[in-house]
Formats: structure tokens, sequence, C-alpha cells
């Protein structure tokens, strides 16, 4: 849908401080007889500069602010897009009546915020319809059927600027212009054309068979009968002619493009340039820099082949949860996983458990996460199904290990171990999946964490996690149940110490998410077809937050 350009005028000029009483007039007038405006308005631009602006504005009230923005959630969008369209109008009646008594600019200022604040709502409501229609956090598995739009597939660590990711087989908004900051989005076409689109990259889908790429790269795959789909770029048009090819954008606008497979042909973005006696025709095998300057310049390149991607990474896709009687999640379901390339969904009671062994933490805290009342031994926390139940914030170490951890005594090594049900085999892709507990005040990334062998043999070293496949961002994670943390008065300094210490319930008051995150065991250095019986995590004393593993299990080993 496009944006009326008036109102797309008198909405910039608003949110500048710059919109005169007449405009205001106009506009209060638009937004009245029109609803969709202000929802039209939530994906302009403007919107992700001013969710930074909200946040600079107050800055030692973010979490405070989203902590209340979600308790402020209505029962459903519609109801919100009522009230705000009733308190748009009253807010302007206001303005214009507080006017005289007021200086402008400061009363235009109110104003903006209050649409900050509006949209910023809004945003959070659209994910919370989101997260909602998840339905116990069940996510796409596969790239289903299409239905003549043009769709996100999958997504791997994708975050968009100012706003958060969408979630799988979401549509996508012709002619929106999307910000990828990081991360990897698969786009699919209604003719069967694919575009994996690496961040940093800011495109726009221009119609049902054309990509539009300001920025950044994308790798194209279009079968037989996707002939024709083309990539636009600041200074070139490439059409594809039944291959696989990328093309690569500088922030100067240079055009790389790459023929994997097949053919294209590339045009001047020129309206007066004739296709027919200006395209240059790529076959497999070659590549091609252009550039506009004064001319239209294309020079031969090295071709090569690694730019193309095939697909997204092995990882964590999504996860199923059941849900406890406040509608967050509990129990562990399922892990829907990447491995060698493809999806599949594994079943909790498929994934081997695993239990902590060996506990160290180094400053007071809460060690313990569950219910009210501990199970006896309390450290059959650590073994169950459940996302909200674990041992948690154990000590760390800025340097991951490069030896055996001492897993008891006064030398023990900070961290915690654990041992599986029975051994994993290292196979390609993740290995493990591992969750975290993670509210709004903590690295939305994930807390970072090592991971080191409980032995360490020739070629084998630890590895650090520093972003999870699902984060605070992503739509693929579900807000968990409340619970409650244990708190201890003194370290402690064992698994005894965690079983006999003093320590007090305080239910949790804020909302957390699960996180999670696949380890391949490789990155550890074993070999595939290794067999590893145990791990040892550590926090990265990177910050003032600790990792809270509340689920640690072994994937079975690809048949």
């Amino acid at each position: 849908m496009n944006v009326p350009e008036r109102f797309s005028e008198l909405w910039t000029d608003y949110l500048e401080g710059e919109l005169d009483e007449a405009g205001m007039a106009e506009l209060r007038d638009m937004l009245a007889a029109d609803e969709s405006l202000l929802q039209l308005a939530a994906d302009m631009y403007q919107t992700h500069r001013l969710l930074g602006l909200a946040v600079a504005e107050v800055p030692s009230r973010q979490d405070q602010f989203v902590e209340e923005v979600m308790s402020r959630l209505p029962e459903d969008s519609q109801s919100f897009v009522s009230g705000v369209m009733a308190d748009v109008g009253r807010l302007a009646t206001a303005s214009v009546q507080k006017k005289e008594a007021a200086p402008p600019a400061r009363s235009q200022r109110r104003s903006a915020m209050y649409f900050v604040v509006a949209l910023s709502l809004l945003a959070v409501v659209s994910y919370g319809v989101w997260t909602t229609m998840r339905s116990d956090v069940a996510q796409s598995t596969t790239e289903e059927s299409l239905d003549g739009k043009v769709r996100f597939t999958s997504m791997a660590r994708a975050k968009f600027f100012g706003e958060l990711a969408p979630p799988a087989r979401s549509v996508l908004t012709p002619l929106r212009e999307y910000v990828l900051m990081s991360g990897l989005v698969k786009i699919k076409f209604p003719a069967g054309a694919t575009a994996i689109v690496e961040g940093p990259a800011v495109f726009r889908v221009l119609s049902d068979e054309c990509l539009a790429l300001d920025i950044g790269r994308c790798s194209v795959h279009a079968p037989d009968g996707a002939e024709g789909f083309r990539v636009e770029t600041p200074v070139t048009h490439v059409v594809d002619r039944g291959t696989r090819f990328t093309v690569n954008v500088s922030e100067m606008s240079e055009t790389e493009v790459q023929v994997i497979e097949g053919a294209a042909d590339v045009y001047e973005a020129n309206p007066t340039a004739k296709p027919a006696r200006d395209e240059i025709r790529l076959t497999d095998g070659k590549a091609l820099k252009l550039a506009k300057g004064r001319v239209f310049a294309a020079n031969d390149i090295p071709f090569d082949a690694s730019t193309y991607r095939r697909g997204l990474p092995d990882r964590i896709v999504s996860y199923k949860a059941t849900k406890a009687a406040d509608g967050g999640a509990e129990d562990l379901i399922s892990v829907t996983v990447q491995r060698d390339g493809r999806i599949r969904e594994i079943l909790v009671e498929d994934l081997i458990p695993s239990h902590v062994t060996a506990f160290k933490a180094v400053s007071t805290g809460a060690y313990l996460c569950g219910k009210e009342t501990l199970p006896s031994p309390r450290i059959e926390t650590s073994s169950d199904c459940s996302l909200v139940t674990g041992v948690i914030n154990p000590g760390g170490s800025v340097e991951p290990l490069t030896s055996d951890p001492v897993l008891s005594g006064e030398s023990a090594t900070p961290g915690l171990a654990i041992q599986f049900d029975q051994p994993i085999v290292n196979g390609p892709g993740p290995d493990v999946v591992f969750f975290d507990l993670q509210t709004f005040s903590n690295p939305p990334d994930g807390d970072a964490f090592h991971i080191s062998p409980l032995k360490f043999h020739d070629g084998l070293k630890s590895h650090t996690i520093r972003v999870y496949d699902l984060t605070m961002e992503s739509a693929s994670v579900c807000n968990l149940t409340d619970f409650y943390v244990h708190m201890y008065g003194q370290p402690a300094a064992s698994l005894a110490e965690l079983e006999s210490l003093e320590a007090t319930p305080i239910k949790q008051g804020i909302r957390f998410r699960g996180l999670a995150v696949g380890i391949d065991l490789s990155d550890l250095g074993y070999a595939p077809g290794e067999k590893v019986e145990g791990l040892f995590f550590q926090d990265a004393m990177d910050d003032g937050h600790y990792v809270d593993p509340v689920y640690v299990g072994g994937l079975p080993a690809i048949r």
C-alpha cells in the first residue's frame, strides 16, 4: 500500500516540529477519516528514528519504559488503534487550546513525543500480536507453499534497524524500505525465485518479480519458471535467465555481479538505455563490477563462487513449549534445528538430558530458579525440561580455559559442569541446545559464555558464544511463565553448598524470555563422530550480567 503523499508530508513536518496550525488541522482530519494511516505511519522510516529518540530522551527509564508499555498492552490491536485515535483527537484539541498559553515549539514537541509513545506502543503491540499468533511458540519449520505473495521464509540472527525482526512467513510490504543491520533473511517470490540478503543491507520489494538492493549482498536462485526475475541496484538492473547469481552493492553504489550457474543480463539503470542494445550477458563463471560516474563502466573482476549462499547457516530455528496458566512458556516440547542444511523438529523426549555435576559462584546472588519451593535435592532443577528452572549465575572468567577445569575443592574453577545422560556424537551443525533466561535489562543478544571440554586433549579448545541464535529480538522467542529465584546470602562454592546454604525465594515481577543457541562441538575442536560426555560452562564476565542456563540438552546423532 502506498503512503499518500500529502499525509507523508504532513506527518514528517509534524514529527520534525515544523507543522503549523493549518497543517495540524489537516493532519488531524486525515487521521480521523482513515485509521489505517496510523498503521501506515508505523511502517515509515520516521518511526525508526523516533523510537531511537524515545530512548535517548529518557535513557534512565529504558527498562521501565518497556515494562510499562508491556503492562499496558490492550487485548487486541483494534482496540489499541481505536484508543490511539481517540487520544489523538483529544490531544490535538488540547494542543490548540493550550497554544496561547505555551510556547509553540514546546507544544509541538510534547505532541510529537505523544506520537513517539503511540508508535512505540503500536510496534510493541505488533510484536505482541505476532507472538500471540505463534501459539505455543509454534513456528514454521519448512518453506511452505506460498500464496502468491512475497514472503520472508526464514531468518538467521537477523536484526532490523529500529524494529523487531518480523516472524517467519510474514509478507513483505511492497515498496517499503527494509534496513537489515546484520544477519541473513531468505525471501521467496511467487514464481519461485529466492533471494538471501545479508546484512548490512537496504532493500525493497518492487514487484512479484523484482527486488531493489540499495546496498548489501544478495544471493539469487531463479529455477525454471522464474526466469526474468531481476535485481535492481542504483546503477544496474540484473535480469535472471535461469540461474544462480550474487549481487553486491557497495556504499558508493558500485555493483558486483557474479554468475554461479546459467546466465544473467545486466543493464544500466538508465531509463533511456535500450535493453536490446545495452545489455551485457554474463554466463556461469563470469563476474563484473559496474559503476556509474560520468559514464557507465563495466570491468571484469575475479570470479568468486564463495560469495554465493545456497542457504542459511545451521542453527536453532525455533522451539515449542507448553503454556502455563499465565500464558507464558513453561516446559519444552520440541526444538526445531537446521543441521547439515536440513530443518527438522526434535521432540524433547528425543533430546539427550544433562545434569549439573559441579558448580562454583564467586559472589552472592540467586543460584537456583523455579518454583517457590525447591525440590529435594535442589539440583533436580537442572535436569528437567522446564525453561524456568535451573542452576543459574555460575562464576566465570574473562579468559576461557586452556586446560582441564578443577571440579571440586578450594581451587575449584568458577563455573558449571554438566554430564549428559549418554555421550553426544559430534555431527554437522549444532550438537547441543542451550537455553538462557533473559529480560529486557539484560544483553539482548544473550549472556556471553565460554564452553570448554571437561578433558582437554590435542586439538581441543574453549569456544565463546556472544550472540545467540534466538535473541530477545527474535520473533521465535517466547515469553516465559512467572518463576522464583532463590537468593543466597553468601557465594556457593560447591554443589554441597548449593544444597545446604539458606536460600530465600523471590518471585520475579518482570517478564523474561527464553533465548536459545546451538553449540557445535566442532567449534571446540572435536572431530566428526567424536563422542562427548560432558562440558564446562563459564560466564564470559564481560559485563554485570551472568548466564542463566535453564536447559542444556544434546541433539540425537544424525542417521
